[in-house]
């Protein structure tokens, strides 16, 4: 009785709480300095199992530390870090992992490794001295001195301070509410902003004119000019509390950077002048399979990646035609916390509808302005796909039969039945009726005994 019992009640959990797990390869920084570590992770959410093969070997890379995050949610991270060799450009080819038993594919990658900085370079800031008191100064760095319409420029505020400084500097008490309001004074009606959340204030090393530096960033933002009018960064202020050191005396003493202008550029006339995003971006491409038969649909991603306003990047849906039909895409953006890293995938769902050998670049495409060229640029697909069997559209009309075709001619007065889910249904009741049978007998023949 026990056995069936713990059987019956093994297979209704699983017929009721069957869950489809979800798997992510990602790559974290792209651009490393030759001391920090690649980090390759594998999500795993919807799924309290975590087994993954060995990562691979990469040529360039020495493997390093292997960790394990989890999260709320049945959800965690398995991160392999990989310490680079030497300075260099590395392109990771796709490499297969098997996760839980299923075989996933990476992207493909290009890895950036490049020299630290050393102290003379980071003295290399732009920064003036000029309002610089009791060892301490306040400065605004921005890392564009000209943009372009719609392309993005980096703000940061930040309170220096001289490390052999007699005299000992405190953030107030109403920091946040200092930094809210320079956050509304920097921010330009001709902009928008990306303001990047700072939950902790940590000290960096800064050397300036050949003096040392703590410098304590405060505030962060990426803005976006809407129109060709110069960007005029104004004075703020900070107060800090001031005491000497061994005493309990404090005191309040202001600092105030020096204003700046960010000179923007119209772009060059273009059909889709007014449309097209400003910035730097690159085209990742991943499909199910290519070769697949008609009538079986097969899912292909679209991400694009890098630097620009990626709230106003959208792919236009392809439309249908009498070779493919294609679903509305789903769309996901992701980003780190600095927004140092963003990618925007467009993931659609292909019916193909004729045979013969296709090229994907005329159905998917996205038109930018590069600002590293200073010329209109096009992301478009590079893939070729092989369709086997029949066709099942007229290939030669000028309607093409999608999936959605005659829709809106459908009977909808007739109640169609879904046999499938009555069956489901009587399933259930059964199994609920067998469990309280069980039941009841186990507890009958208790009591006779």
């Amino acid at each position: 009785m026990y056995i069936f019992l713990a059987t019956l009640l093994f297979f209704c959990f699983s017929f009721f709480a069957h869950a489809q797990e979800d798997v992510k390869i990602s790559f974290g920084k792209k651009n490393l300095l030759i001391d920090e570590n690649l980090e390759i992770s594998v999500v795993i959410t919807d799924n309290d199992k975590s087994i993954v093969s060995t990562f691979p070997e990469i040529q360039g890379f020495t493997k390093a530390d292997r960790k394990i995050t989890h999260t709320k949610n049945q959800s965690h991270t398995i991160t392999q870090n990989y310490t680079p060799n030497k300075e260099g450009t590395y392109r990771i080819a796709p490499f297969e992992l098997t996760v839980n038993g299923k075989v996933y594919e990476s992207e493909t990658t290009t890895i950036v490794v490049t020299a630290p900085k050393d102290d003379d370079e980071d003295g290399n800031e732009v920064i003036s001295l000029e309002n610089i008191k009791e060892n301490a100064f306040l400065a605004i760095n921005i890392d564009k001195n000209t943009v372009y319409e719609g392309e993005g420029f980096r703000v940061s505020l930040a309170f220096y301070i001289a490390e052999n400084n007699t005299m000992q500097m405190d953030f107030p008490d109403d920091l946040n509410a200092q930094v809210d309001a320079i956050a509304k004074k920097i921010k330009s009606p001709d902009c928008l902003e990306e303001r990047i959340t700072i939950t902790n204030i940590t000290e960096e090393h800064r050397t300036i004119n050949g003096k040392k530096f703590l410098a304590y960033k405060i505030f962060e933002a990426i803005y976006f000019p809407l129109n060709s009018q110069p960007i005029k960064i104004p004075e703020v202020q900070l107060r800090m509390d001031q005491s000497r050191k061994n005493s309990d005396e404090k005191e309040s003493i202001s600092f105030s950077n020096k204003p700046f202008t960010v000179k923007v550029l119209s772009l060059p006339d273009h059909p889709l002048k007014d449309k097209v995003v400003a910035g730097n971006f690159n085209l990742t491409e991943q499909i199910e399979t290519r070769k697949i038969n008609t009538g079986k649909s097969f899912d292909y991603s679209f991400k694009i990646s890098g630097q620009g306003n990626f709230s106003t990047v959208n792919v236009s849906s392809p439309v249908n035609d009498s070779f493919f039909d294609f679903y509305p895409p789903e769309i996901r953006e992701v980003h780190n916390n600095d927004l140092t890293l963003r990618e925007k995938e467009f993931r659609y769902r292909i019916v193909p509808k004729d045979s013969g050998q296709h090229t994907l670049d005329k159905y998917f495409y996205w038109v930018y302005f590069n600002t590293k060229t200073k010329t209109y640029d096009t992301l478009k697909s590079k893939l070729k796909i092989k369709v086997l069997g029949k066709a099942i559209t007229n290939k030669e009309s000028d309607a093409s039969e999608d999936i959605f075709a005659g829709i809106d001619k459908l009977d909808t007065s007739v109640i169609q039945t879904n046999y499938q889910e009555v069956v489901k249904n009587i399933s259930n009741l059964l199994i609920v009726c067998m469990i309280m049978g069980c039941l009841y007998l186990f507890s009958w023949r208790r009591r006779a005994k």
